[in-house]
């Protein structure tokens, strides 16, 4: 009897454990199955409860690209390069590939189109000390700004990982970055995408190119039911055209988001 009892016990276990076996398989392959390689991570904003997809990759550091807007915007409030999200600066007439950049633009509307000339001017304006102390004072990945005060987040020197991603969005969720607590509130009100049911999300982009490599970023914050997550997810390829890549984006953060019940049903407005 105790000969057959211990192998049943044995099958039982392992019947028990496969689904959730079988979901850490899939969500690990979930970047092979959409062809780039890939982490994410997120974590409740009051716990170090995180849970990582790659959690080796989560703490390589990578070109921000845009994603450094949500610092940018906050050394720019903070250091008054614009009074406010509704400053505009005017368009040079310089034609963008991205339509929506080539106009007149404030904070508010270049935050959501990603407008790089915009951000580039308040880079300027800023200056080279103030952006070095408020990067260094911010804990801002490799805090290296090499590489041109209008250029060092797009094709500069200076790195971010995942992990470090999330450690600023704490803070910033916290308003414990070195700015004013308004300041923080202003750019955390930049970052929302969308209303749902039961959840409001928020995020900011990045894309850049790096030796012929495509990095893809999305991170921010998930509300769910009031309690606040941040998340953070990169992307690389070097063969995917720039477009997919960046729509792979959120369909990649909304499959992660719905699969841990954090997200559900469609947008308010859809």
């Amino acid at each position: 009897m105790h000969a057959m009892f211990f192998p049943s016990i044995l099958l039982l276990f392992a019947l028990l454990t496969l689904p959730l076996a079988a979901q850490q398989s899939e969500d690990g392959d979930i970047f092979a199955r959409n062809g780039v390689e890939g982490c994410f991570v997120i974590c409740p904003v009051d716990a170090d409860d995180c849970d990582r997809l790659n959690a080796d990759r989560c703490g390589e550091r990578f070109i921000p690209a845009s994603t450094f807007k949500i610092l940018n915007s906050l050394i720019a409030l903070e250091t008054g390069a614009v009074k406010s999200t509704e400053d505009v600066l005017k368009w040079d007439g310089r034609t963008h590939r991205i339509r929506s950049w080539n106009q007149d633009q404030d904070m508010a509307n270049a935050f959501q189109r990603s407008c790089v000339w915009f951000y580039q001017e308040l880079a300027r304006r800023i200056g080279s000390d103030r952006m070095q102390q408020y990067v260094n004072a911010s804990d801002y990945g490799n805090a290296d700004i090499s590489g041109g005060i209008d250029r060092f987040w797009l094709d500069g020197a200076l790195r971010i990982s995942c992990d470090e991603q999330i450690a600023l969005l704490r803070k910033l969720w916290k308003d414990a970055l070195p700015f004013s607590a308004e300041v923080q509130r202003t750019v955390r009100q930049l970052m929302v995408l969308e209303h749902g049911d039961g959840y409001v999300l928020s995020g900011k982009t990045g894309l850049g190119d790096i030796d012929g490599t495509l990095y893809g970023w999305l991170v921010g914050f998930i509300e769910h039911e009031g309690t606040p997550y941040c998340y953070a997810l990169n992307i690389a390829s070097p063969s995917m055209e720039m477009y997919a890549l960046a729509k792979l984006r959120h369909r990649l953060v909304r499959e992660l988001l719905t699969e841990r019940g954090l997200m559900q049903g469609k947008p308010n407005g859809e």
